[in-house]
């Protein structure tokens, strides 16, 4: 078998765990985001005046959400589940794609 392939020779990406992995990678982030912004009072899409400061402090929260994945991967590798460590990296590489695009593309 390859390495793109499960045990039962399934393609990596077809996998129940890297599937969730993936799923709870590109959720954790905006998730953290959103339970930040209510419980500090903001408004995460304000345009107004002070629309820069929050793009620049919602760059700033998702990046440093990404922490959360970033242990999520590792305690999966401590525990052998390689398959949802590599949906964690992978869901964990589209979220910097997304956070690149909002910060020099929007």
């Amino acid at each position: 078998m390859s390495r793109s392939h499960t045990p039962d020779g399934r393609p990596l990406y077809l996998s129940s765990p890297f599937i969730f992995g993936c799923i709870v990678a590109v959720i954790i982030p905006p998730l953290s985001l959103y339970i930040f912004s209510q419980t500090h009072g903001y408004d995460i899409s304000d345009a107004g005046a002070y629309g820069e400061l929050i793009r620049f402090l919602n760059i700033r929260l998702l990046s440093a959400s990404v922490i959360v994945n970033v242990g999520l991967f590792f305690l999966g590798l401590k525990f052998d589940k390689e398959l949802f460590s590599r949906g964690i990296l992978y869901g964990t590489v589209f979220i910097f794609v997304i956070i690149l695009f909002y910060k020099y593309a929007l």
